[in-house]
């Protein structure tokens, strides 16, 4: 594989956007489950692909109807030279939490509205296909974070997030007290809903909600976001990602939970503790030729309207 840096974009916006030159010998398909229009389009893919020699991994609940090799999403990235998520966001975010050492590209395409991870239409899927067989596609990297749990003797749990890592309460009706450090400095006491720890991809989805800044993706921060804080001054707040964030529940009798980006949800106690860093892989998204960030700034959140 040849990586040729795009020196414009590293120097200005300090993300490794690159044009990456590799050989497509084998596509992972992921289809949004239920929907019957990404199965519809899965099929003329796979033809297209097939008609160029090229070997399709799917899922198993799909692999049979798409006449195609069965592989779960993990199996995926350890085999194929090139994902395609046919579905939303929420699709993307499942397949990207899995990535590893092995960067696969991942081409987002969105079956509904333009989404902003999922950003190349179905009108773009087949050029963007053929460029990446002649070896051209264009990705970004997005750096992702890693939760580690660290529970009561010792016990350690692992989990990625694309988006953000979400702690918040696991009853209604009252608010919670969360412990902050960065750095094993004191940081905060919360009292509030919850708390979001938000990568700058992630800082156009919950932590938008929460008040929370938007975010370039190529800018090496954390947006650390307070989830309807009792106490006025609190404010979001935006740290270096080679920052050590670690929290504690500080409530007597609660429980808190642990969201990774919006889907997987871990259930933690008063005598745990969650450490929050930069996670060491990163997603590399294939970027439509036709969008920038900002196009999709625009497009998503109506700023053009009048």
């Amino acid at each position: 594989m040849r990586i040729v840096p795009r020196l414009d974009t590293i120097e200005r916006h300090m993300l490794a956007a690159t044009r990456v030159s590799r050989s497509i010998r084998r596509v992972g398909l992921v289809l949004k489950r239920g929907a019957s229009h990404a199965h519809e389009v899965a099929q003329g893919v796979v033809e297209w692909l097939a008609d160029r020699k090229i070997r399709i991994l799917a899922e198993p609940e799909h692999a049979t109807a798409l006449g195609v090799e069965p592989a779960e999403k993990v199996e995926m990235f350890a085999a194929a030279d090139l994902i395609l998520v046919l579905g939303g966001d929420g699709t993307f975010l499942a397949t990207a939490r899995l990535a590893g050492e092995r960067e696969v590209p991942i081409v987002g395409v969105n079956l509904g509205s333009l989404g902003f991870l999922t950003e190349i239409t179905l009108d773009e899927i087949r050029h963007t296909l053929q460029s990446a067989l002649e070896g051209d596609i264009t990705i970004d990297r997005r750096r992702m974070l890693r939760a580690v749990v660290r529970r009561r003797g010792g016990v350690k749990e692992t989990y990625q997030a694309l988006n953000d890592a979400v702690l918040s309460r696991g009853s209604l009706g009252r608010t919670i007290d969360i412990e902050a450090n960065v750095d094993g400095v004191f940081l905060a006491l919360f009292k509030a809903d919850g708390v979001i720890i938000a990568t700058p991809t992630g800082s156009t989805a919950y932590s938008l909600s929460a008040g929370g800044p938007l975010v370039h993706p190529s800018v090496r921060v954390v947006v650390l976001a307070p989830i309807c804080p009792h106490t006025l001054s609190v404010r979001p707040i935006v740290i270096d990602d080679d920052a050590k964030l670690e929290f504690r529940l500080r409530s007597p009798g609660e429980e808190l939970l642990l969201t990774l980006d919006g889907q997987q949800t871990v259930s933690l106690g008063p005598e745990d503790a969650i450490e929050v860093v930069r996670s060491p892989h990163s997603v590399c998204l294939v970027r439509s030729p036709q969008l920038s960030f900002y196009d999709l700034l625009r497009t998503k959140l109506g700023w053009a309207r009048v």
